[in-house]
């Protein structure tokens, strides 16, 4: 059993890992580079190697180390997205083997969905994604009305859809809006270096993408475990 659930877990990991990440490349990454040359000052429109070399250099020595844009940025992206995409698919699994669901790509595809709105959805609704620039809110306090909204979200999410007990679904109701009605900790002043329709388009594209990886995530655990749990 647990053999199975690591296999799938790591099968589905790598696999929704390297797409997300090839996704990223042509969808979020450009996004990014882009909002970086607003937030070092130099001319977004001019792509050219010399263009903006001085303010490039200063800005890169005052910020912490980063992997080169190109293969190294790419590299280290898809190494990250799948070992996220590993811990997310054991807790997927193990997250139906406690709920006593039958584990199938069906089933998977739905606690993907789930934990998409849980650990995506549900958060961007008080902190959205942010590219480089953005006015923010001290990060702890961010972390912890994220992992407060995440957490909220799943239980509501169980309680609504697993209980079969009308207080139960209704206290899911109840934990899902609460993050909400307290309120994600906000920027002093909306400031931003670059422009409002650069952060729109990243936030969509990125809410896109997450929702493509949780759901891909999600049917490819259930269906591995399938095939593993047949081949013995």
């Amino acid at each position: 059993m647990l053999k199975n659930l690591i296999l799938s877990a790591a099968a589905a990991g790598v696999a929704a890992g390297l797409f997300t990440a090839v996704l990223q490349h042509v969808t979020t990454t450009p996004i990014i580079i882009e909002a970086e040359r607003y937030e070092g000052g130099g001319p977004a429109h001019d792509h050219s190697a010399a263009a903006g070399t001085a303010t490039t250099a200063t800005h890169e020595a005052e910020e912490e180390w980063g992997p080169a844009d190109g293969v190294a940025r790419t590299l280290y992206t898809s190494l990250a997205t799948t070992v996220i995409g590993i811990g997310f698919s054991l807790a997927l699994l193990g997250a139906m083997t406690l709920s006593n669901v039958p584990i199938s790509a069906r089933s998977g595809l739905a606690f993907g969905v789930a934990g998409f709105a849980a650990v995506s959805l549900a958060p961007a609704l008080g902190l959205p994604p942010e590219i480089p620039g953005s006015g923010a809110a001290e990060l702890g306090a961010r972390q912890a009305w994220w992992f407060f909204a995440c957490m909220a979200t799943a239980i509501g999410l169980a309680g609504l859809l697993l209980a079969g007990r009308v207080v139960l679904q209704v206290g899911g109701v109840v934990l899902i809006a609460l993050p909400h009605l307290v309120g994600a900790p906000q920027a002093p002043a909306f400031t931003s270096t670059a422009p409002a329709e650069l952060a729109g388009h990243f936030v969509a594209t990125s809410l896109a993408v997450t929702a493509i990886f949780w759901a891909m995530l999600g049917y490819a655990s259930g269906a591995f475990h399938e095939r593993f749990s047949r081949s013995g």
